[in-house]
């Protein structure tokens, strides 16, 4: 089957019967002028060498070659779009750290960047092996599943910041731990988990992580990133202060780091300036056992448009060799047209591979439109490598990632987009809100629904399903909203019992201490011979008091240490 990747080109050919218009236009103004001066048959008796027909032949040619050179233009290709094939490699996992320690400056700009340019590099080498990412902090995500898709990588890890995880703190073993559940069961014995840290470890064991590991069949290498002198963290162009106040200092933790490499059968390298360390680490991965994996590969298009441009040119070249007179030829009109012509064709390869993001967004068009979903998106994400800006492929392609139920992922992608098109495309930004609509109420964000669908229906008011889909957001924000507000009220409720239970609980314990000391004055009054001295009694009366107030701060001391167990105490 035949693609047409530029067919807006096409439209040239409207030019050719503006041309004959032309023509027939200036030949009929051309006999009035010469009627003005005479009989037209005498004046064409006096200039035999002036052709009659020559020129609506030449007019034929011009046209035919610019119908073969507007369809050149608009580049015919044939081939496929994506193809499997086994490939052998390792299955690695990358573990970047992004706690708010890796904004320190220890590298240019600073260790987070360093590390993402180094893991660049690693995906550019990368032959065969698949690769995923995981993000940490004090808490740890799957950014990227394990793929062969290095396209996909190096997009997913240009947008990670030390925002990604919400939870700051760093948690290695749980990292650790969530690589290993993100291996594919056929990659057994092949795997490798690259861990990326200052290794500054606040919440877990990440050394019986890494035996965990050793058990599943993975190796665990480890980079370290920072120095041990240390680094202050800058955050928000102020230095990161702990509780007491005092400047976070965060250093590099080498000896935590050697002890998970060795226990998990890895290799420890400390990043320097120049070399990051991935060198040895992946010269070390390289002698793990070779997996065979079915790959999805790209394959190019095959061009066709230089057949066009050929037939074009050899029309050109004919129309050139006929005469402007009847018996008469012009070499210099023959020699120009053929170096329009090879200029013309020199410059067209220049400008379709300027456009070339919009060949990948065609083709992830097609794919789309056959439900081929997964296809469409790496074409839509190949189309952004190109042009990074394309707000077609940024918006395509967060429709294709709805379709494959990635929200979160397609959010990213179509954040933003509608108010750029609002001055490009109306009709285009309504659609664009429509969308994030559907995708804020997916993710049961009913409130962004709301608004996304308002900004939609201000663009085109009588957009029937928008206006539908509306009505259910509202109602099911307002469903929201009241179970909300029944869940305060429930809490507000309980905690109004708590006080007067407390309240209840206290005046209890006072009255049975004054009927306690009440009876105890009765009983010493009627005893004859009384058999403890009211100063005895008074001691053991406050014994019990000391005895029940050390029960009381007890239970709030462990209370206490039970919240701050849940709270973070550092943040970096």
């Amino acid at each position: 089957m035949i693609y047409l990747a530029q067919p807006l080109y096409l439209l040239l050919i409207l030019l050719i019967p503006l041309m004959y218009i032309a023509y027939w236009l200036m030949r009929r103004w051309r006999k009035r002028r010469i009627a003005r001066f005479g009989d037209p048959d005498l004046v064409s008796s006096l200039a035999p060498l002036v052709p009659r027909r020559k020129g609506w032949l030449k007019l034929t040619l011009i046209s035919l070659a610019l119908l073969f050179f507007a369809i050149g233009m608009a580049r015919p290709q044939l081939g496929a779009i994506l193809k499997e094939k086994q490939v052998k490699g390792a299955e690695i996992m990358v573990v970047l750290d992004v706690s708010n320690s890796m904004l320190a400056e220890d590298y240019s700009p600073n260790r987070l960047e360093r590390a993402k340019l180094a893991i660049s590099k690693l995906v550019d080498e990368l032959q065969g092996d698949r690769i995923g990412l995981i993000i940490f902090a004090g808490e740890s995500f799957v950014q990227l599943p394990v793929t062969s898709d290095y396209v996909s990588a190096k997009i997913f890890l240009s947008s990670i910041t030390t925002e990604s995880v919400p939870v700051q703190g760093t948690a290695m073993g749980e990292a650790i731990r969530t690589a290993i559940r993100s291996f594919t069961s056929e990659s057994e014995n092949s795997r490798a988990i690259i861990l990326i840290t200052d290794g500054e470890n606040h919440e877990d064991d990440p050394v019986a992580a890494a035996r965990d590991a050793v058990d599943m069949g993975a190796r665990v290498f480890c980079i370290g990133v920072g120095s041990p002198e240390g680094k202050p963290i800058p955050v928000d162009g102020e230095l990161l202060k702990d509780k007491d106040g005092n400047i976070v200092v965060t250093r590099l933790d080498e000896a935590t780091l050697k002890e998970v490499a060795s226990a998990g059968k890895g290799l420890y390298v400390r990043a320097g300036n120049t070399e990051f360390g991935l060198n040895p680490v992946i010269d070390e991965i390289r002698s793990l056992e070779e997996k065979d994996f079915q790959s999805v590969v790209f394959e190019e298009y095959d061009e066709q448009y230089m057949y066009f441009f050929a037939i074009a040119l050899i029309f050109m070249l004919i129309e050139f060799m006929i005469s402007d007179t009847r018996n008469r030829r012009s070499l210099f009109g023959v020699g120009k047209g053929m170096v329009v012509v090879l200029i013309l064709m020199l410059a067209s390869p220049v400008m379709l591979q300027a456009q070339s993001d919009r060949s990948e967004v065609r083709a992830g068009n097609r794919e789309f439109k056959k439900g081929e979903f997964r296809e469409a998106e790496l074409d839509y994400k190949r189309a952004l490598v190109e042009d990074s800006t394309s707000i077609t492929a940024k918006y395509n392609l967060g429709n294709a990632l709805y379709r494959t139920e990635s929200y979160s992922e397609a959010e990213l992608y179509l954040k933003g987009l509608g108010d750029s098109l609002k001055s490009v495309s109306p009709s285009r930004a309504s659609d664009c809100f429509h969308n994030s609509g559907n995708l804020a109420l997916k993710q049961k964000k009913y409130q962004e629904a709301v608004d996304a669908y308002k900004e939609s229906l201000r663009l085109e008011p009588d957009n029937f399903e928008t206006k539908s889909n509306l009505a259910y957001a509202q109602k099911m924000l307002k469903e929201q909203q009241q179970q909300q507000q029944n869940q305060n009220q429930q809490q507000d409720q309980k905690d109004q019992q708590d006080q007067d239970q407390n309240k209840e609980q206290d005046q209890q314990n006072q009255d049975n201490k004054q009927d306690q000391n009440q009876d105890q004055q009765n009983q010493q009054q009627q005893q004859d011979q009384p058999q403890i001295t009211p100063q005895a009694a008074q001691q053991m009366l406050q014994a019990i008091e000391d005895k029940e107030k050390q029960t009381q701060d007890k239970v709030k001391k462990a209370k206490a240490e039970q919240q701050k167990s849940k709270e973070k105490e550092k943040n970096w």
